[in-house]
């Protein structure tokens, strides 16, 4: 076959499917998603090269080398600028880029990198079909008459992310979120990362979304409760699916009220930390389960809280008690308990220290057809339930 064009061999509906592939990889998660690959193949033939650049533009990361190449980002130049010209409104070209970007990623790289609010407005008044942003606080401190025109003329997001970054003062990033929050209504997902020692105060006046999704990422965070309370609106349209909580107070009692309202719809639950005898009556709510992730290796009481209705079951690290020699009887607790869990279909150890010191855990696996799924990264990426959502509301 060497000499023939591969348009020759392979259809135009297949080759359009393998681009498609290479723009939105099996994982949503930006990380792995390499655009290199696809902007190469804008430049293979005729034949490929509208269609690359359209999905090259339907997700836009800001600075491209953000997921990457971390250790570079003090050292990258500001994007923005650029983004903006290739999108300009007043081309035939910018118009047809502007409307192929579906995901936008705008995210702060250093200190000294100034972040240009009116900038990153201009964008999102250009991007009619935007419905996911991920973007920094710090570029987001919009004034009044930017706010009005976000809201009469903005994209209609369903999905926001939003990451706490350096800002003048501390309580300005409160003041941000919420009007970044309140400028979407029609948000479905919704994801507030924050390594500050700050309080997520709760939304008043409460923005009442249907959301399906929520995570908060926020270690330094106590209690998450009041400020989820007031995110949901209790007669959405749609339930609450996935509930994400890494916060320094990972117990579900503090989630009692939320859990007893929507507990019995959740399909994922990511918890940090657990008691056992506070954490009891609040799990019990989560009765069609379908995914636990654990933010440490569980020992025997915990194993014993998690329903049994999961096909997905994910852990991080090892227990406290590894230094002490005693960590074995915890891989034993876990390979004994899971015959108890008639559903599951994965196991996922995230920073599993050597997979082949537990052969008993691989054999169980196996016997009962889990897959087990060893990885020293994070477990981003592993969320079934989180990505069926993401493919249906986003649709990339």
């Amino acid at each position: 076959m060497s000499g023939i064009p591969i348009h020759a061999v392979l259809s135009p509906e297949l080759i359009l499917e393998i681009l498609d592939a290479l723009a939105v990889p099996l994982q949503f998660h930006e990380r792995s998603c390499d655009l290199s690959v696809l902007a190469a193949c804008t430049t293979v033939c005729k034949a490929w090269s509208a269609h690359a650049q359209r999905l090259l533009f339907r997700r836009v990361i800001l600075p491209n080398n953000f997921y990457r190449e971390p250790h570079a980002r003090g050292a990258t130049r500001d994007s923005l600028p650029s983004f903006l010209a290739a999108i300009d409104p007043e081309t035939e070209r910018g118009r047809w880029l502007a409307e192929s970007v579906v995901s936008f990623t705008l995210r702060h790289t250093g200190r000294g990198l100034t972040a240009d609010s009116a900038s990153l407005a201009t964008a999102l008044l250009r991007l009619p079909n935007l419905r996911h942003l991920d973007v920094t606080t710090i570029f987001c401190n919009f004034d009044p008459e930017t706010v009005a025109r976000l809201r009469e003329s903005g994209p209609r997001l369903v999905s926001l992310a939003i990451s706490k970054d350096f800002v003048p003062a501390m309580g300005q990033h409160t003041r941000i979120m919420h009007q970044l929050v309140a400028l979407f209504p029609s948000l479905r997902l919704l994801e507030i990362t924050s390594n500050l020692n700050e309080t997520l105060v709760p939304f008043d006046p409460p923005p009442n979304l249907s959301l399906v999704c929520a995570k908060f990422n926020v270690a330094l965070v106590e209690d998450i409760a009041p400020c989820l309370a007031s995110l949901l609106n209790p007669q959405a349209d749609a339930p609450l699916q996935v509930l994400w909580h890494k916060s320094r107070g990972g117990h579900p009692s503090v989630l009692d009220d939320v859990l007893r309202t929507h507990g019995l719809h959740l399909r994922s639950l990511a918890l940090k930390t657990l008691d056992p005898e506070d954490a009891s009556p609040a799990i019990a709510q989560c009765a069609v389960l379908e995914r636990f992730e654990y933010g440490r290796f569980p020992d025997a009481a915990i194993l014993a809280l998690i329903p049994r209705s999961i096909t997905a079951l994910a852990i991080c690290g090892v227990h406290t008690e590894n230094g002490n020699g005693h960590f074995e009887r915890y891989v034993d607790g876990l390979v004994q308990a899971l015959p108890t869990f008639p559903h599951l279909k994965a196991l996922t150890w995230s920073a599993c220290p050597q997979p082949v010191m537990f052969p008993a855990l691989e054999w169980m696996c196996s016997e009962r057809g889990i897959e087990l799924r060893i990885s020293a990264a994070e477990l981003t990426d592993d969320n079934a339930v989180e990505l069926d959502l993401r493919q249906k509301y986003i649709r990339i």
